[in-house]
């Protein structure tokens, strides 16, 4: 038995409009994990900051200064890294 002509049409929007929602809901969350890895480069700027700011000895500054690069680094990369952990296990991958 076909498929009436409005009912397949009204199917089609209702799968459009599902697919569109779906690419919004990724966008949102891959913007938010963009946002959260800003924020740790932003933590590790300010810290790389101080390192080159603050009056302190030699030793110290490099250590505030490696500090700073690491926290970005290591910030930016548990995010991603949970980010796609966290997709897979709720299954929008």
């Amino acid at each position: 038995m076909p498929i009436r002509r409005d009912l397949y049409e009204t199917m089609i929007e209702e799968r459009v409009a599902a697919e569109q929602e779906a690419r919004r809901e990724e966008r949102r969350y891959w913007i938010l994990t963009l946002l959260v890895c800003m924020a740790w480069c932003v933590v590790g700027a300010v810290v790389t900051g101080a390192g080159f700011a603050l009056q302190l000895k030699e030793e110290d500054a490099k250590l505030l200064i490696d500090a700073g690069q690491g926290i970005a680094a290591a910030g930016v990369l548990v995010t991603v890294v949970y980010a796609g952990y966290h997709r897979r296990k709720s299954g929008l991958e």
